[in-house]
């Protein structure tokens, strides 16, 4: 759902639902209408427990924000005479009505733990946390640089490196061995140093390798092949590596120097990358997800860099703190 979707449009899902009344009575006093669908709707059971669960989720949350929802130029005209029913918000209550998928979002990540990625944490000998980065010392005399939210495992056996990348991305500086090859381990495949430095980054299953010297070796699991040179990246799934293209490797590693350097990228993307650099939830919604963005911003301060785009694209926002922020146009 967007914010840009008619408003007298009805919320589809139980989980949408529920967050919908967490968000009018956050702060406001329901009205008589409301109050009269807030009982009916609560009367069913699976309601009653669906709602519950969330808003036992939303008060920790509010209380962790400790600030109350701020709204920044998102006024809008609406007609006097809309007609309102038990799944639609009130009037009162159009404004917040925007926040609904990022509310339903926000507390689907709560339930499932996803902020962070405690199983991978849990098996990783090296982690970060949101918003953190750090360069490892390999017992080998390697080098990893892990991107914020990555996790890695490193076992030196059967006359092999392995450094096993369970989420996230690392930049690897391999330390010479001839007789003991480094190979970095995904669930896709691996990836095999020539001497060199590359960085893999794991995405929705289709990880990206992007070399800065020498090059690399690319096995997937089903046993597809390539090599991947100086100046060349690919992406690969378990069943095919991608023709490795031109890369303008310092721009795509520049995460390592705390900095996001774009150039023609959605802004969904760049909000998503920026959002990673904090706890909570950031989304783009409607059109402006689409919007083409160049520029380099830096990862150390979000915040300033989100509040850039915004004033450059004449963008809106609607924020619970600054945890939880949905933008649109």
């Amino acid at each position: 759902m967007s914010i840009e979707d008619d408003v007298d449009a009805p919320i589809g899902t139980l989980e949408e639902q529920a967050a919908d009344w967490i968000v009018r009575q956050d702060g406001t006093v329901l009205d008589e209408a409301e109050q009269s669908a807030f009982s009916e709707w609560l009367a069913v059971s699976e309601h009653r427990r669906e709602f519950d669960r969330q808003n036992a989720i939303w008060q920790r949350y509010r209380r962790m924000a400790s600030l109350p929802i701020r709204e920044e130029n998102s006024a809008r005209a609406y007609p006097a005479n809309r007609r309102t029913s038990r799944w639609r918000p009130a009037p009162s209550a159009i404004v917040r009505r925007s926040a609904v998928p990022a509310i339903a979002a926000v507390l689907a990540l709560a339930i499932i733990g996803s902020t962070e990625n405690w199983p991978a944490r849990l098996r990783a000998d090296y982690s970060t946390g949101i918003g953190e980065r750090r360069s490892i010392a390999l017992p080998d005399g390697s080098v990893a640089t892990l991107a914020a939210g990555s996790a890695l495992r490193f076992d030196q056996s059967d006359g092999a490196r392995v450094a096993t990348l369970l989420s996230g991305a690392a930049q690897f500086r391999v330390a010479p061995d001839p007789h003991h090859p480094f190979r970095v381990e995904t669930d896709e495949g691996s990836v095999t140093a020539l001497g060199t430095v590359f960085t893999v980054e794991e995405r929705a299953g289709e990880p990206e390798v992007i070399v800065l010297e020498h090059s690399v070796a690319v096995r997937t699991s089903s046993g597809a092949k390539a090599v991947v040179r100086e100046g060349e990246s690919t992406t690969f799934t378990a069943q095919s590596v991608a023709r490795p293209v031109p890369s303008d490797a310092l721009a795509a590693t520049a995460w390592t120097r705390g900095k996001l350097i774009v150039s023609n990228r959605p802004l969904s993307e760049v909000v998503a990358q920026l959002g990673r650099q904090r706890r909570g939830y950031w989304t783009v919604r409607g059109e402006a997800a689409n919007l083409r963005v160049n520029g380099v911003y830096d990862l150390d301060h979000p915040l300033d860099a989100l509040a850039a785009l915004e004033k450059t694209l004449s963008l809106k926002s609607i924020r619970i703190s600054n945890m939880f922020i949905v933008v649109s146009r």
